[in-house]
């Protein structure tokens, strides 16, 4: 596959470190921005024209952070949704109030408090978008952040669609890199799997700190995109009083990114 970039003159062999990891790094979101939708490391390199070494710490690098996706079974990179966020604000504003973040917008305004996107990503989930409600007190996840994904409303939900084998097998070995104190119980974490499943939604209470809840329901599936999970957060006695309506809105998104997508829901 041939560069995208021909017609820029290349940096000059001098050119500063860090502003050559930095450039890199947009190389490979134009890379994957071209239409390619997953590709090893040496795809990578020989692609753009990168040492081996440097293309394989980067595209770890952007693994980690959320933007994108390792397949172990062959050793692939895909994007994610967190890339097209990146100018996600540019589409509402040239395209109406179609995209996802204008339907999590909506959302916000609707619910008042903090709004956020996370996928799972082995024993963790990470959070890729997070739009701060309008309330001071409200809960505030940063971009980024990890949690770990079965003490988690949002990385609960994400297990309630694996089989009980499955959940079984990434509880443990979560538990295997947990302190002791923070463990979860593979039987009550089963039980509690059939309870979302039944229901259609997970939430967390006073975590990942007292007096906070968040609710989390799984977004509708998006092309070439991992399940990720739509959540709500904000204070305990705000979130079991509110806990329907919050409901109600989350799953009205939930129809509105199907309707976006022309798909049924």
């Amino acid at each position: 596959m041939t560069r995208s970039h021909e017609l820029t003159a290349s940096p000059d062999s001098t050119e500063n470190p860090t502003v050559k990891s930095a450039r890199r790094v947009l190389e490979i979101l134009e890379y994957f921005a071209q239409g390619v939708p997953r590709a090893t490391v040496m795809q990578v390199a020989n692609a753009l024209a990168f040492p081996q070494s440097s293309t394989s710490a980067l595209l770890s690098s952007l693994a980690t952070l959320g933007y994108l996706r390792f397949e172990a079974a062959d050793r692939s990179y895909s994007p994610t949704l967190r890339v097209m966020l990146l100018g996600s604000w540019l589409q509402d504003e040239l395209f109406g109030q179609g995209s996802l973040v204008a339907v999590m917008e909506r959302l916000r305004q609707r619910t008042g408090h903090t709004v956020m996107i996370g996928l799972r990503q082995g024993i963790h989930v990470r959070f890729i978008l997070s739009l701060a409600g309008r309330h001071a007190e409200g809960i505030r996840y940063p971009v980024g952040v990890l949690r770990p994904v079965c003490r988690s409303a949002v990385g609960k939900i994400l297990l309630s669609a694996l089989s009980d084998a499955q959940v079984l097998r990434i509880a443990r070995h979560a538990n295997a890199e947990e302190d002791p104190v923070n463990r979860v119980s593979t039987r009550e974490l089963l039980e509690e799997m059939a309870a979302i499943r039944r229901q259609g939604w997970a939430r967390s209470v006073d975590y990942p700190l007292p007096n906070r809840a968040t609710l989390a329901v799984a977004l509708p599936a998006l092309k070439n995109q991992p399940p990720m999970a739509l959540i709500v957060g904000a204070r305990k006695d705000i979130m079991l009083n509110k806990h329907a309506s919050f409901l109600a809105e989350l799953q009205e998104a939930c129809r509105l990114v199907v309707n976006a997508q022309g798909l049924a829901l």
